[in-house]
């Protein structure tokens, strides 16, 4: 079965268009791995077949090979795409040499795109065309100076764009850290960044980092290579969703990473699975299995085809798996509520909705029904030259970047001031005295205003939609309290209204709820958080519980949690809060339960346990799963907190099943026995201690029973 030639057209007028105007074909074709003898005619059947992008590299050793194959093609040089990719000897001054090198090996005059394979630069002090200079030990030795300050190769790739070598340049296996810093120092900016995206790394931080700031995302080993590409295929998930779309494994792989806006570069030998990779352009799969795909891909443990941080002992941990996943959330505070985007058509809903958006595309409510093209619209300027190094970031940015972190779409804020702006105030009480900003929504005409909040803050309670706005109309829906005194240290301190008006409200969950769980939210988005808020509230009430009292997950203001809850907890347990201080900071989600009953418990942290998952210590090139929730502390019946030990040390801490089956199996004892027990247990053997707990209350039950 040969591809039809409609089918080829169709394939080769698929493209994406990258920020400098320029249009790559969506699929390409990889020579990695393909020896001088095979990637002749690899290259040739990938052409035959309707390939018109073909991605080399110098370090693979077959680019003569390749270009001998596309000159016999006899297709125009004007009707491909031809990328190759700097090796790691010829970062700094060796550039131009490393170009030449492509340049002379592929017989063209010019390249489409050049990428900057790695962001690690080996030594090469003849410089000479060399793979790397070894040690003793036969790795490379890497050139540090050049591998920090990777801006110096940078500028001598933008040189190589002057001179009309490459028309376009990029980058390749570069993190969220690294390319944030790079797009810092260019002038030119990158146009892609190559990276591993497979069923194992879905990398979905990245994207949208990358979607936010223009940088479009190609996919290597987008099958899984030939590690992991039998495994992926027979996956019960993508096999599904195959069988559904009528489409095969492979097929719905592909499909699933151009939905995503994400350009595959597959590889094969053979022409049934060439035509079957061009077929799957023109396979537009259900966005709703897009998502599904996603979500399950960000629930297993990272799995690399490829990672040389240790082969090649280089200083810094090249991808720093378990950072990038959490690294929005170093952002504890001193951020705002920021408007929706006026050209999103459900701005006018979003802004009485009562949830938050901030400035990162991931956490737009409305992304679960838009393509990532729109999203990555919402939060870039318009126009391929927005990201200049003349262009300063607004004064909500540079606030942020001052401490070494950053928000994903940070280009869709306003210039900032010539002068230092009083906005943002260093201080609490400073921050506390300054007003937000005011403006006029663009859909609605509505006045509306900022609010300083923290980072990660979500509200979609009722009680949120009558603060969403500051304006008279919708602050007399709910009178706002009377400023309160927490009983603490600070017995002369008095809330502004907002302050004060949420402190009622944590009261008022604390005191009316039966049993009380804190979470640590990691990288929690506000449609994940819907999600979970709907599935909560789906939970059966048990008899008797009035229907107007549901579980609840509320992300909260733990500055003004703290003395909430010390206006609540029973006296014995104050001296527990006190040791609690340190972890019961930043953003804390609290689930409040209305009853104690077993069952309904039970399956409230069922639904938790969903959105749970283990993570790695930072740089730790280990498996781990993105985390969503993390246990912290409970307040139980009798208004007695108790502390869940170890559970900072997520890597110790089994899975919340088996938490739940220990703890549900207990809550029919008094509180003050639940107590004891957790505060007996630490890190891994906290099963352990409560299965060991439970069964003595058994034995000792009937005993009690006997002697009355």
């Amino acid at each position: 079965m040969h591809t039809s030639a409609a089918l080829r057209r169709a394939a080769a007028s698929s493209s994406f268009t990258l920020a400098s105007g320029a249009k790559v074909p969506k699929l390409g074709f990889g020579t990695w791995k393909l020896k001088p003898e095979e990637a002749g005619p690899a290259v040739s059947q990938a052409l035959k077949a309707g390939f018109r992008h073909i991605d080399s590299a110098w370090t693979y050793k077959n680019e003569q090979a390749t270009g001998e194959a596309i000159r016999k093609s006899g297709i125009d040089r004007k009707d491909l795409w031809i990328t190759s990719k700097l090796w790691n000897s010829f970062h700094g001054d060796n550039v131009e040499m490393g170009v030449d090198a492509s340049l002379r090996d592929l017989g063209v005059d010019y390249l489409d795109l050049y990428l900057m394979h790695w962001p690690v630069a080996f030594r090469n002090p003849k410089n000479s065309e060399l793979s790397a200079l070894k040690s003793q030990d036969g790795r490379p030795i890497e050139n540090h100076i050049l591998s920090e300050d990777l801006a110096v190769t940078w500028r001598n790739l933008e040189a190589m764009v002057k001179k009309g070598k490459i028309r376009n340049i990029g980058i390749s296996n570069f993190n969220i850290r690294r390319t944030d810093y790079l797009l810092e120092q260019a002038e030119i900016q990158p146009q892609v960044n190559q990276v591993e995206v497979n069923w194992g790394v879905p990398n979905d931080e990245l994207l949208h980092y990358c979607q936010a700031h223009q940088v479009q995302v190609q996919a290597y080993s987008p099958l899984g290579s030939s590690d992991y590409a039998e495994e992926y295929a027979q996956n019960p998930i993508i096999a599904d969703v195959a069988k559904r779309n009528n489409i095969t494994p492979a097929q719905a792989q592909l499909a699933w990473h151009m939905a995503r806006g994400i350009q595959p570069i597959t590889r094969s030998v053979r022409m049934e699975r060439l035509q079957e990779a061009i077929a799957a352009t023109q396979i537009d799969l259900p966005w709703s299995d897009v998502q599904h795909l996603t979500r399950e891909a960000e629930n297993k443990p990272i799995q690399r085809v490829v990672d040389p941080t240790e082969a090649w002992n280089v200083k810094e941990d090249i991808f720093e798996d378990g950072v990038d996943q959490t690294r929005l959330m170093n952002l504890k505070g001193g951020s705002i509520e920021v408007p929706f985007p006026h050209d999103s058509q459900d701005a006018p809903q979003a802004a009485h909705s009562g949830s938050s958006h901030y400035l990162e595309p991931r956490n737009d409510p409305f992304t679960e029904n838009k393509p990532t093209e729109a999203v990555a619209r919402f939060h870039t300027i318009a126009g391929a030259g927005a990201r200049k190094n003349a262009t300063r970031g607004s004064t909500v940015v540079q606030q942020l970047m001052s401490r070494r972190a950053f928000s994903s779409s940070r280009r869709s804020a306003a210039p900032a001031p010539s002068t230092p702006s009083t906005f943002l105030a260093t201080t609490s009480k400073q921050a506390l005295a300054t007003p937000g900003l005011v403006w006029t929504d663009g859909q609605t005409n509505a006045p509306r205003e900022t609010r300083k909040m923290n980072m990660c803050t979500v509200r979609g309670h009722r009680f949120a939609s009558s603060i969403a706005s500051s304006s008279p109309n919708h602050m007399s829906t709910v009178p706002p309290p009377t400023p309160s005194t927490p009983s603490s240290s600070r017995s002369n301190r008095k809330y502004p209204a907002r302050k004060a008006f949420l402190h009622a409200q944590y009261l008022r969950l604390l005191q009316k709820s039966q049993f009380v769980l804190f979470l640590q939210p990691n990288n929690l988005s506000v449609a994940e958080a819907t999600k979970l808020r709907a599935d909560l509230a789906a939970v059966p009430l048990p008899e008797g519980v009035d229907a107007s009292e549901q579980a609840r997950l509320t992300v909260t203001r733990t500055g003004v949690l703290r003395p909430a809850l010390r206006d609540v907890v029973r006296a014995d347990s104050k001296a527990s809060l006190a040791t609690l201080e340190s972890i019961l900071s930043g953003p804390l989600a609290m689930l409040t339960s209305p009853s104690l009953s077993p069952d309904y418990v039970s399956k409230l942290l069922g639904v938790i346990d969903r959105a749970m998952g283990n993570v790695v210590k930072r740089g730790a090139a280990t498996p781990a799963v993105n985390p969503r929730l993390v246990p912290l502390a409970a307040i139980v019946e009798g208004h007695r907190l108790v502390d869940i030990p170890g559970l900072r040390e997520v890597g110790k801490l089994p899975d919340l099943q088996t938490l739940r089956a220990q703890i549900v199996g207990l809550l029919s004892q008094p509180a003050g026995q639940i107590a004891s027990i957790l505060s007996m247990a630490s890190g891994a053997q906290l099963a352990l201690t409560l299965e060991g707990r439970k069964r003595q209350l058994e034995e000792k039950e009937p005993k009690e029973q006997q002697q009355q």
